[in-house]
């Protein structure tokens, strides 16, 4: 899993000397964004990830989103975030922050108790506790 902060996918420059056209070829490189890829997958939230022995919790940061624009799934132990945070309007000559659809995917090494999985939004920041189910907790076993 990976922690990546927003990436500035707005911004463009003019592309009309050599140094900022490479400086786009690298930024496209960097992000392993091609032209579909972006329009698919606008930008990488930033993601924080604990565990206790009861739960792991998810921590995103979703500053600007409205709590309707975000969509949580649980499927085959696969935990989904996904999104989208609608350009403002208005003619801005620069900007950096970032805007459209996002979606993070976690394969979950144990299975959680999917009935008992809570979500909360404050600040910008979406947490998501994936309770552990009782058979993958563990447990000490005393020698008889």
């Amino acid at each position: 899993m990976s922690m990546r902060s927003l990436s500035p996918w707005s911004t463009r420059r003019p592309s009309n000397d050599i140094f900022n056209q490479f400086e786009e070829f690298f930024n496209q490189f960097e992000r392993g964004a091609t032209p579909a890829a972006r329009e698919m997958v606008d930008f990488t939230p930033s993601v924080d990830i604990a565990e206790t022995e009861a739960a792991y919790i998810v921590a995103t940061d979703l500053p600007g989103f409205k709590k309707e624009d975000i969509k949580i799934e649980m499927a085959d132990n696969v935990l989904t975030i996904s999104g989208e945070r609608i350009k403002e309007a208005g003619d801005k000559k620069y900007s950096e922050r970032s805007w459209g659809k996002f979606q993070r995917t976690f394969s979950l090494p144990v299975h959680v108790a999917a009935d008992k999985i809570e979500a909360s939004y404050k600040d910008g920041v979406l947490e998501v506790t994936l309770p552990k189910a009782e058979n993958a907790k563990s447990r000490s076993i005393k020698v008889q």
